[in-house]
């Protein structure tokens, strides 16, 4: 009874500890290049949604009072910091932007037990995470809109928010190269002489290096196994059914021009949605051209 009872209260302790709080206090990496650099007056928070580990979130405003928002959710690959450049872009247009990275990824709180690989429960606690951030923090209005993007996997996450989030203050989703089935690697644990084949994933190194609380990296089981439930879900969504439901919200599907199958992947994912369209761009180096674009091209819809 005893040995019970010890049990017990080891277990209802477990379940009581609070998740993971996010990392707040990155340094700049010596060396980097100011393109990289985070805005001025950028600031970082952490949101914790529903007993979720805390959410890591950034945000800067241009000098003038912006007609839209943007909100960057963060691919699993790469801490947020490897999108200053991105957000930089993004306010010389005159937007706000926000940076987000969900629960068990990057410098975001750590689930229980989690260790250091990337994890989630479910893939519905990073979107349940970024709806109620949305809701409390950002108060985006048909006045002053809000644009979300996703690039890799969290572009499905875009993707999947687009097809089932019927709120007139969300105006629009852009998804960059999104993860489109198939198997997911499991990864290396990061070393710093590791060779860096993608354009965000150099600028990720160099904050890893300078700070080693971004240097998640390897994707756990239960992470990949998540992914895969989500794309598949969202492939077999009824389009009859959704977009009945509401007015569907604009999404641009952008794929890199010399990426091999590029255009099939975003075609077919496109045709899951109802107001959907596809664009190519040269990399990540100009998306930010072809996001102030979208949301440039809405706003004039509109006003």
């Amino acid at each position: 009874m005893l040995s019970f009872g010890a049990c017990s209260k080891v277990e209802q302790a477990a379940k009581d500890m609070q998740p993971g709080k996010a990392f707040l206090d990155s340094q700049i990496p010596p060396g980097l290049s100011p393109q990289y650099f985070p805005p001025q007056g950028f600031v970082w928070g952490g949101y914790r949604a529903k007993g979720l580990p805390e959410a890591r979130y950034g945000v800067a405003s241009p000098p003038i009072n912006p007609r839209a928002q943007v909100m960057i959710l963060a691919d699993a690959d790469y801490p947020a910091e490897a999108y200053f450049e991105l957000t930089n872009q993004l306010l010389d247009q005159g937007y706000g932007v926000w940076l987000f990275e969900v629960p068990g990824q990057g410098g975001a709180g750590h689930y229980l037990l989690q260790n250091q690989s990337v994890f989630t429960r479910s893939y519905h606690d990073g979107q349940l995470s970024a709806l109620s951030f949305i809701h409390d923090i950002v108060h985006p209005t048909k006045d002053k809109p809000l644009f979300i993007v996703g690039t890799g996997y969290s572009a499905l996450s875009a993707l999947s928010l687009a097809a089932n989030t019927r709120d007139g203050a969300i105006a629009g989703f852009i998804a960059y190269q999104p993860y489109s089935g198939g198997d997911i690697a499991r990864g290396t644990v990061w070393h710093r002489d590791d060779a860096v084949a993608t354009y965000w994933g150099g600028i990720a190194q160099s904050w890893q290096m300078a700070n080693p609380d971004l240097r998640t990296r390897v994707k756990s089981d239960t992470w990949r196994d998540q992914t895969k439930k989500a794309f598949t879900e969202f492939n077999s969504l009824h389009l009859p059914v959704v977009s009945l439901t509401a007015k569907a919200p604009p999404v641009l599907i952008v794929e890199p021009r010399d990426a091999n199958g590029a255009a099939d992947a975003a075609k077919t994912l496109c045709n899951r949605l109802s107001a959907c369209k596809t664009d190519v761009t040269s990399g990540p180096q100009t998306l930010g051209e072809t996001v102030a674009g979208f949301v440039r091209t809405h706003l004039e819809g509109v006003h």
